[in-house]
């Protein structure tokens, strides 16, 4: 390409020679495993997946993923077993055991999210871990591939389809449909403000929580409020001062929607008192 960038033919013949041997090298025990993925890819597919993997060997008894954390890889499980379960004051509720051929970070991987549930080794595990970060560039070098991958997750992943099924994730609190604007600071590691903020638009409220749309150019600044703390700051249509009140709270989800749109899932630090709902026009979902 550098000596003559016109000789094409020999550019795609070189490329193609180089996926090949590329494709050799990819561990056969694993494409064995993972066939249902696999067979899903091409050939450049399969090499930017496998060739994206890590290799990490996890000890029996250890915390891989804890509810409500941060977690920000796909776990591909190639031997061992691991437990999936939902604590509950002293009492762990088990929602699944996996193993060889699973997933599990699904729920992270596909959303931008905090973790739903607990996982920990059951006996010593080897995995391929899949970082969300390195997915970043996939629109421009290899489209299609992340809308496969995230496919797989949903049609083979585990825990979203358990929570669900055992009703874990139901909401306590009634939310409220609401017209207003939110402004939100972002506070450092000490709980004080910091210069940044943004402004999005109300969607739902409780007690509980809210919901606000933002713009965003990218999703690697969307995926960076995840578990922040905010200062927010709540006005409503139409502007009465009378219903305006602030509270703080943890970003515990950003979901992703059209033409750079994404909501914002916030959790309070401390609930909202019923006075301050009383005074706004709530309407229900």
């Amino acid at each position: 390409m550098a000596d003559n960038p016109m000789a094409l033919n020999e550019i795609i013949q070189s490329a193609e020679l180089i996926d090949a041997a590329k494709a050799e090298g990819i561990d056969k025990d694993h494409l064995l495993v993972w066939n249902k993925l696999y067979e899903t890819l091409s050939v450049e597919e399969k090499n930017s997946l496998y060739y994206s993997l890590k290799n990490a060997v996890i000890p029996k008894g250890k915390i891989i993923l804890s509810l409500g954390g941060f977690n920000t890889r796909l776990f591909f499980i190639e031997r061992g077993e691991v437990t999936i379960y939902l604590p509950k004051g002293e009492k762990n509720t088990v929602l699944a055991r996996l193993g060889r051929g699973e997933i599990f970070g699904e729920y992270t991987f596909t959303n931008i999210s905090l973790c739903s549930a607990t996982v920990v080794s059951q006996t010593e595990v080897q995995v391929r871990y899949l970082e969300s970060t390195t997915t970043d560039d996939w629109d421009t070098v290899q489209p299609g591939l992340q809308d496969k991958l995230v496919d797989f997750c949903i049609k083979y992943g585990r825990v979203d389809e358990i929570v669900t099924r055992k009703k874990q994730e139901k909401r306590t609190y009634t939310r409220y449909l609401v017209e207003g604007r939110v402004t939100a600071t972002l506070l450092d590691k000490d709980g004080r403000k910091t210069t940044q903020s943004f402004r999005g638009a109300l969607s739902d409220l409780s007690v509980a929580g809210t919901c606000f749309l933002i713009k965003c150019s990218k999703k690697s600044t969307a995926r960076a409020l995840l578990a922040r703390h905010l200062a927010l700051d709540f006005s409503f249509k139409p502007d009465d001062p009378k219903t305006a009140f602030s509270n703080t709270g943890k970003v515990v989800g950003v979901s992703f929607h059209l033409y750079n749109d994404y909501s914002v899932h916030v959790h309070f630090t401390n609930y909202l008192k019923e006075k301050y709902l009383q005074q706004i026009n709530l309407e229900r979902p």
